[in-house]
């Protein structure tokens, strides 16, 4: 008391407003470069009068606040400022934010100041496999979150790139579940994205190749055995008329067939599905 009644600064504690909330595109004086970097954001549009208490009040820089839906208080997250602009009684919020708390346009929150510890942690969840498309995730999210001042356990955040939105669960924060990513050295984790689905690592099996037909200069009559002899055309020996048996003999040849040799079959370890190697046997 005695030092409000000589210019002295109020308690930061007493910075509590009750303000109606509204969705980024209808800040008029935002245009759209300013809309898209309110939604792909974490921080928000109060009006003068919020900059006015503050510079009255001991407070600590940067400033943020937790805001909470004024009619469900399980409902709440945490954010910055990014100017003072809105209009008397209003404040504009992120779109997710929105959603966050569960609000409809014109819905009344309660914006408290607060002091939050600097981040040490960060595990975050993918919303969609989009995710996997870019190129150096911890880079590109660094990047975004310089949009944000604070991260809440529990929050679905929203950052742009590329042309895209990417959603984000906040999955755990350390060392708090409110923390600040101001000027702060931020482990960082990423769990698989929602609805990522692990590939089955498929074994190539051993494809039984059936070996081509012989040349008809190798078959063998069906019922021969190997080693046989094969039957042949006027092989027997000749008779003369008066009995007696010819003084030439005939040599009958002997065709021994041998086994034909067939490669051992190797398994193709590096089989890829959807194409068809045909293996081939000299025989």
């Amino acid at each position: 008391m005695f030092d409000m009644m000589f210019g002295g600064r109020l308690p930061a504690r007493d910075f509590d407003l009750m303000l109606r909330a509204f969705s980024a595109p209808f800040a008029q004086a935002a245009d759209t470069e300013k809309v898209n970097e309110i939604n792909h954001g974490g921080k928000i549009l109060l009006p003068p009068s919020a900059l006015d208490l503050l510079v009255r009040l001991n407070i600590e820089y940067p400033m943020m606040f937790k805001v909470t839906n004024a009619d469900d208080a399980s409902r709440a997250t945490h954010c910055g400022v990014l100017e003072f602009l809105a209009e008397e009684g209003h404040c504009y919020l992120p779109s997710w934010m929105m959603r966050q708390l569960g609000l409809a346009e014109g819905g009344v929150v309660r914006i408290v100041y607060t002091s939050l510890p600097r981040a040490t942690y960060a595990r975050f969840k993918p919303q969609s496999t989009d995710f996997l498309t870019v190129s150096n995730p911890r880079a590109v999210l660094e990047v975004e979150l310089r949009k944000f001042a604070c991260l809440t356990k529990n929050d679905m955040i929203a950052v742009e790139y590329n042309e895209q939105i990417l959603e984000f669960l906040v999955m755990e924060v350390k060392p708090g579940n409110a923390v600040s990513i101001i000027e702060c050295d931020m482990n960082v984790e990423f769990d698989a994205p929602e609805g990522y689905v692990e590939p089955s690592s498929v074994k190539p099996s051993a494809q039984s190749v059936k070996p081509s037909a012989p040349p008809p200069s190798a078959r063998v009559p069906k019922g021969t055995k190997l080693g046989e002899k094969v039957f042949q055309a006027f092989s027997g020996n000749g008779l003369r008329l008066d009995g007696k048996g010819k003084s030439t003999t005939v040599t009958t040849s002997k065709a021994t067939l041998s086994e034909p040799e067939i490669e051992p079959i190797t398994v193709d370890t590096e089989y890829v599905p959807g194409k068809l190697s045909f293996m081939r046997y000299a025989f």
